[in-house]
C-alpha cells in the first residue's frame, strides 16, 4: 500500500509578514501535507488554504469550494495577562477538544491588538476569551486570531500544544487533521490507567491502597489500577492479596518498577552489558513471580525516580519489554532545567507529539500525575491521540478513594475512553490507514492486538522507524512468521496479534544475574515499612 500523495496547501502572507518555515517544515512531518507560498490570486492546484495576516484570500478559496483557515495576528512573543481559551462544545470539533479551558497569556495581548470585530460572531463559534470569538468556523471557512509564531532551532511542535500555550497553533492543528483524515495515519483509540508506584502483595494492603477496596471502587466507577511492583518484591506475596488481584476482574494489574529500586537505580547505569543484566534478573523474577502465584505482571518498565540511562533503554528493548512510562521521552537527555522535550537530532520537533515516542527502539508512554493533575493538558493529550496514564503513589490515597473517582471522571468527560492494563496500553498502540479492502498498520510498540474491521481482508504492516534504534528485522502475526511490508491475509472481524522483533533480541534466562547489592534488599525494606507506618501514623496524629 503507497502512500497518499502529500495534499498541497497554498500559504498567502499579508505585506510584511514571514512564513514560519520551521514550524510549517515541522506541520510537514506531522501531517501528509506540503506547503507552498504562492501569491495573489494563485489558487490553481491546491487542495486548501492557509491565509495569515489577512482572511480576503481565505474567504475567496472558501467561496469556490476549497477548504481554508485565516490566521490573523501574530502571536504576541512574550506572555501578558492571565487568559482562558474557552473550547465551545461544539461537534465541528474534536470530541476531546469540546468544553475545555485552555490557559494561554498570549491571548491578552493578540486581543488588545485585534479590533472588537476582527473576527465575525455570526459564525460558529468554536472558541471564545472573555466572551469575544478567538476561532470561528462558517461552512469551509474558518477563521481564528493568532498566527503561531515560528519554532526556536531546538524547539519541539509540542511546547505550542500544551497547558499554558495552545491558543495559536490549535486551530492550524485541527485544520490540518481534518483536511488529511481520509489520508493520514489515524491514531489509536483513547485507552487510560491510573498507575501506583512501589505497591507490592506481601499483604491485602499497601499504604493507603487496600486492594480489595480499591477493586470494588473501579469496578463501580469503571476505571482501571495499575500497580507498578518492585521485582525484588516479588518473592513473597500473601494469599489474600494474590487473592483480591484474581477477583478483581480485570481492575487491577501489575506492571514493573524498577528491579531492586535501589533508589534511582536505572538513571545511573551507562555500561550497556551491565543494563542488560538488570533487565533480564527482572524479566526472570517477574517470570517466577507469575509461575507462582499464577498472575501476571506487564512487561512495561516504569524507573524509579523517574531516571532511566540511554543504556538501561536499550537493555529494557533486547530483553523483551514492550515500552517504558515516564514524563520525559529522552530522559538521559533531559536533566534540569532542560526542557521535558529536549530529544535526539534524530528525533526531530515531534517528540512528545505522537500517541507514543520511541526511545532507542522503544515505545514510550507520556504519564502524567493524578494529583494536581491539569484537565487542559489531559484534553491536549487525548487530542493527539496519547494514552492517559496518571500516576500516583499510596500517600496520594490518604484522604480515601475519591481523588480516583474524580480523575476518572475527568478523563471520561474526554469522550470515550478504555479502561485498562499498561499492557493492553501498549497493544492498543498502533496507527492505522485504509485503503479499499486493506489496512496499513503501524505498530507504536512492540506487540500489537487489533480488531480487523468487517471490511477488511488484508493487512499491510508497517513499523514505524524514527532513528533511535534498530529497525525491526521480523513479524510474528498470532504466532505465524510473515514479511514486513507485505500483505498478510486475514479474516475480516478477526483479531490478531502481531509481535516486532529484532536481531539483537536477548534470552533472559541467559544472561547472568548483575552485581549484588547487599544493601537492596534492607533499603527496600525499610522504605516499605515507611509506607507501611503512614495510615498508622495519621490515625494516631
Amino acid at each position: 500500500m503507497s502512500a497518499a500523495a502529500p495534499l498541497r496547501v497554498g500559504v498567502f502572507l499579508a505585506a510584511g509578514l514571514i512564513a514560519p518555515a520551521r514550524l510549517l517544515a515541522a506541520l510537514e512531518e506531522a501531517f501528509p501535507v506540503a506547503f507552498e507560498e504562492r501569491g495573489e490570486g494563485e489558487l490553481r492546484d491546491l487542495d486548501a488554504v492557509l491565509d495569515l495576516g489577512d482572511g480576503a484570500r481565505a474567504e475567496a478559496a472558501a467561496a469556490a469550494g476549497m477548504p481554508a483557515l485565516a490566521l490573523l495576528f501574530p502571536e504576541p512573543a512574550e506572555p501578558g495577562e492571565a487568559a482562558v481559551n474557552q473550547i465551545a462544545d461544539s461537534p465541528d470539533l474534536a470530541r476531546p477538544l469540546r468544553g475545555a479551558e485552555l490557559d494561554d497569556k498570549r491571548l491578552s495581548g493578540a486581543l488588545e491588538t485585534a479590533a472588537p470585530a476582527a473576527i465575525d460572531s455570526r459564525a460558529d463559534t468554536l472558541a471564545t476569551c472573555d466572551g469575544r470569538p478567538t476561532w470561528i468556523r462558517a461552512d469551509r471557512l474558518r477563521i481564528a486570531l493568532m498566527i503561531p509564531a515560528e519554532l526556536e532551532a531546538d524547539e519541539a511542535l509540542r511546547e505550542r500544544l500544551r497547558d499554558g500555550r495552545s491558543a495559536a497553533l490549535l486551530p492550524l492543528v485541527h485544520f490540518l487533521r481534518e483536511l488529511t483524515a481520509t489520508i493520514a495515519w489515524q491514531p489509536p483509540a483513547p485507552r487510560a490507567t491510573l498507575l501506583f508506584d512501589d505497591p507490592n502483595l506481601h499483604w491485602p494492603s499497601y499504604g493507603f491502597v487496600r486492594l480489595r477496596a480499591l477493586a470494588a471502587d473501579a469496578r463501580e466507577h469503571g476505571y482501571h489500577a495499575s500497580l507498578a511492583t518492585v521485582p525484588l518484591d516479588g518473592r513473597l506475596a500473601h494469599p489474600r492479596a494474590v487473592r483480591a488481584l484474581r477477583e478483581s476482574g480485570g481492575t487491577i494489574s501489575l506492571s514493573v518498577h524498577g528491579n531492586d529500586h535501589y533508589g534511582a537505580e536505572l538513571g545511573g547505569i551507562e555500561s550497556e552489558p551491565e543494563a542488560i543484566a538488570v533487565a533480564a534478573q527482572a524479566r526472570r523474577r517477574c517470570a517466577a513471580f507469575t509461575a507462582r502465584n499464577g498472575i501476571g505482571v506487564d512487561p512495561v518498565m516504569v524507573p524509579p525516580h523517574e531516571e532511566c540511562s540511554r543504556a538501561v533503554a536499550v537493555a529494557l528493548r533486547r530483553c523483551g519489554f514492550e515500552a517504558i512510562t515516564m514524563t520525559r521521552p529522552f530522559p538521559w537527555l533531559a536533566p534540569q532545567p532542560l526542557s521535558w522535550l529536549t530529544r535526539p537530532a534524530a528525533v526531530g520537533p515531534l517528540a512528545g507529539w505522537r500517541p507514543a515516542d520511541r526511545a532507542e527502539g522503544l515505545a514510550v508512554f507520556l504519564r502524567h500525575p493524578f494529583v494536581d493533575r491539569s484537565p487542559a493538558e489531559l484534553a491536549l493529550r487525548a487530542f493527539l491521540g496519547q494514552p492517559l496514564i496518571l500516576y500516583g503513589h499510596q500517600a496520594d490515597l490518604r484522604n480515601g478513594l475519591g481523588l480516583l473517582r474524580e480523575t476518572a471522571a475527568d478523563v471520561d468527560r474526554l469522550g470515550p475512553t478504555r479502561w485498562c492494563s499498561l499492557a493492553a496500553i501498549a497493544a492498543g498502540s498502533y496507527e492505522t490507514r485504509r485503503e479499499g479492502s486493506s489496512l496499513a498498520v503501524r505498530p507504536l510498540a512492540r506487540r500489537a492486538i487489533l480488531e480487523v474491521p468487517d471490511d477488511v481482508d488484508r493487512l499491510l504492516v508497517s513499523p514505524r522507524e524514527d532513528g533511535t534504534g534498530p529497525p525491526s528485522t521480523h513479524l510474528l502475526a498470532d504466532g505465524r512468521p510473515q514479511q514486513l511490508d507485505q500483505p498478510i491475509a486475514v479474516k475480516p472481524g478477526a483479531t490478531v496479534e502481531l509481535e516486532l522483533g529484532c536481531a539483537d533480541e536477548v534470552d533472559v534466562a541467559t544472561v547472568r544475574p548483575p552485581r549484588r547489592q547487599p544493601l537492596a534488599l534492607p533499603r527496600r525494606l525499610l522504605s516499605e515499612g515507611r509506607d507501611r507506618l503512614q495510615p498508622l501514623l495519621s490515625r494516631a496524629g
